[in-house]
Parts: structure tokens; C-alpha cells; sequence
């Protein structure tokens, strides 16, 4: 049995994943806010085991407990082969230059973006140091981590942080016994709910707003989808480097 652990699993790219995931000899089990009747019904259709955890990972003081009770229940699979936990669950919002960004929201941005994917593997690796078994995290990265942009000073700044930690830790395990193989990937410019959120917010805020209306009216967002395929060639395939930060435009 391979098992898929998925957050942000109810929209977006992380439905699009779980979409293609969702066949006989997977066991899929999406984190997110709210549940979603169409991969019940697509798992059900598939004969694929699927499974929802309500949670909201902004909580950064829920995380290990998470970790702790999904981990314990894969441990119980006798036929478990291979894990993989995605790390998908992510905010732009503030959209808002230093010195106007309410501190809440760049609290709640920090947690979700950088500081609940690194609890969600120092947790992982602890709790399957033992496990002979494939072992997979995927952080969901961005271009932003590579260049400042006007008003995401938070957003960027939490996925460089993010793929720094990958980086690190993928050096780190190249010393385990039994090591888990972590990743970055940065998806590029897709066709989500973040990507209204981020046309919708004010050209003051964001001065490149304009160029990221023309994506959107020239048909320049790729699908989730499509992101989602690429994104699962990867990783099910047996030339990962560890630590290392993919990006999209290298499989297109």
C-alpha cells in the first residue's frame, strides 16, 4: 500500500493532485479545513481508500499531534511500501508592503507557509527514522523564493525560508540509515484560487498587478491539473535528489 498524505487537499493544486492519486492500492489522506464530495465520490468510482482530516494548520500547536496520530495508523498497514506527505497548504495573503500588513495575518501566513511544514518533518523524520520503507516529503515552493516582488514581502520570504530547510535537510539525511528523500517544487503561475486572491488585492499594495490580470486574460495559468501530473512523475520516480528545489519549467 502506498500511502499520500496531502494538506490543502480540498482545492487548487492539492485537489488536483489527490484527483490522480485516487486509484486502487493508494490509500490518500487529505488535511484541509473543509472535506470534498467529489474525491469522496471519484474514490468510491476508483476503489481507492481516501480519507479527510479537518484540521486548520495555521494551529501551529496541532501539527506534531497530526504527525503523530496519522503516522501511528500507517505504521499499522503490514503492506505499507511507501509515504509520501505533500506539503501543499499555503497563503500569499498579507499582500500588503511592510508597514501596512496587519501583524495577525503575517503571523498566520509564517505558520502556515514555513513553520507547519517544518514541524511536519522534524516530526516525520523522528516518528519513521526505523522505517525501511520509501520515504517522501514534498514542500510546495514558488518562484517568489528566488525574487523580491512588491508587496509579498511575507509570501517570499516564507518560501525561501522554506526551501533553505529543504536544502538542509535533504544534506542531513544523506547521513541516515534509513533516509527520507525531501523536495521543493515550485508549480509556477497556475489557475487557483490564489491567483484571484492576488488580482483582486490593490494595484497600491501590489504595483505588479497588472501583469498577473494579463496571465489570467491571456490564458497564461497552467492547470492544476497539469501541474499536478508533472508534480507526481517526479516524485514517483527513482531519481530524486535529495534536498534539492524543482521547478515546473524543467518538466515542460
Amino acid at each position: 500500500m502506498k500511502y499520500f498524505i496531502v494538506t490543502g487537499a480540498s482545492k487548487g493544486l492539492g485537489e488536483a493532485t489527490v484527483q490522480q492519486l485516487l486509484k486502487k492500492g493508494n490509500h490518500v489522506i487529505c488535511i484541509s479545513r473543509t472535506e470534498n464530495e467529489k474525491l469522496e465520490e471519484l474514490a468510491n468510482a476508483n476503489g481507492a481508500e481516501l480519507s479527510f482530516l479537518q484540521e486548520d494548520l495555521t494551529k501551529h500547536e496541532r501539527i506534531t499531534g497530526i504527525v503523530q496520530y496519522l503516522l501511528s495508523k500507517i505504521e499499522e498497514d503490514n503492506m505499507l511500501e511507501e509515504v509520501y506527505f505533500i506539503n501543499n497548504a499555503g497563503m500569499v495573503d498579507p499582500i500588503k508592503p511592510a508597514g501596512k500588513a496587519d501583524d495577525k495575518m503575517i503571523t498566520k501566513a509564517i505558520h502556515l507557509n514555513l513553520l507547519t511544514p517544518i514541524l511536519i518533518t522534524n516530526e516525520f523524520i523522528r516518528l519513521t527514522e526505523s522505517w525501511n520503507c520509501k520515504k517522501v516529503i514534498i514542500n510546495i515552493s514558488s518562484g517568489a523564493a528566488n525574487r523580491p516582488i512588491h508587496g509579498w514581502n511575507t509570501y517570499c520570504s516564507t518560501k525561501a525560508g522554506l526551501d533553505m530547510f529543504t536544502k538542509t535537510v535533504g544534506l542531513e539525511q544523506g547521513q541516515a540509515a534509513s533516509p527520507t528523500t525531501i523536495l521543493s517544487f515550485s508549480p509556477g503561475i497556475m489557475d487557483t484560487e490564489m491567483q484571484g486572491v492576488i488580482r483582486n488585492s490593490d494595484k497600491e499594495d501590489f504595483d505588479n498587478i497588472e501583469t498577473f490580470k494579463t496571465y489570467y486574460e491571456e490564458g497564461q495559468l497552467r492547470s492544476p491539473f497539469f501541474v499536478a501530473e508533472k508534480l507526481l512523475e517526479l516524485i514517483l520516480s527513482t531519481n530524486v535528489e535529495n534536498g534539492r528545489v524543482y521547478d515546473i519549467k524543467e518538466f515542460v
